[in-house]
């Protein structure tokens, strides 16, 4: 064999070589990802919430233990033009196909945040102990506009953003995620299903037109002292 040839072969090995490892790289990131799907939608729920039974807003919420627990925003329950909760609060497992009756346990104050419970019990939910990081790929399920629940990914912009909302000053964690009306109370969690997280707002500009791919979360640590 001579010169020009080994070089040839040895371009054609490469290039072999160079495919492989694409494919393998590609399977492994498919799997990987249905694999953090497969492990954490059961943990979401969509929420539906109404005073008269005809206009229903919708949203997420989590588990976060095993006696029927959710985790939510606080606006999500809490009609601010009634000043109260709303009178029908509904809830979806991702399992199921009915919407289970939910009542509201406890409002934060302070925080956009809510307990809300339904009788069933579950084995899964998520545990609030992870700080996250800059840079990190972090995931979401939500109920955008009522479509069902929806996967999501995207990351950390920034780790402890502090912002003003609605006239306060509020730790936030910043992501990338595109999320719509109906995201609200979603979980934020990592590869290893760690919470880190709950979807609060979206930033939005000078004409109060919603900026995509600028969200913010209420922190993991934020979500421990309101559930102590």
């Amino acid at each position: 064999m001579n010169k020009k040839s080994l070089i040839i072969n040895y371009v054609i090995l490469g290039i072999i070589l160079i495919l492989n490892v694409a494919i393998c790289v590609k399977s492994f990131t498919s799997n990987d990802t249905c694999d953090i799907y497969e492990k954490n939608i059961l943990k979401v729920v969509e929420i539906k919430t109404t005073d008269d039974n005809n206009l229903w807003g919708y949203a997420t919420g989590f588990f976060v233990d095993k006696n029927g627990t959710i985790l939510t925003n606080k606006h999500v329950v809490f009609n601010s033009k009634t000043n109260n909760k709303f009178n029908i609060i509904k809830v979806r497992l991702a399992s199921e196909d009915v919407w289970l009756d939910a009542i509201v346990e406890e409002i934060s104050q302070i925080e956009d945040l809510a307990k809300i419970k339904i009788s069933n019990k579950t084995p899964h939910y998520f545990n609030v102990t992870k700080k996250c990081f800059n840079g990190e790929s972090v995931f979401t399920i939500g109920n955008p506009n009522g479509f069902g629940l929806s996967f999501t990914s995207g990351v950390v912009s920034s780790s402890d953003r502090i912002v003003i909302h609605k006239d306060h000053s509020i730790k936030t964690i910043q992501t990338t995620f595109v999320i719509n009306e109906g995201n609200s109370g979603g979980p934020v969690f990592n590869e290893k299903g760690e919470l880190l997280g709950i979807i609060s707002f979206r930033l939005r500009d000078r004409n109060e037109d919603v900026i995509q791919g600028v969200s913010f979360a209420l922190p993991a640590s934020t979500i421990a002292e309101f559930l102590a």
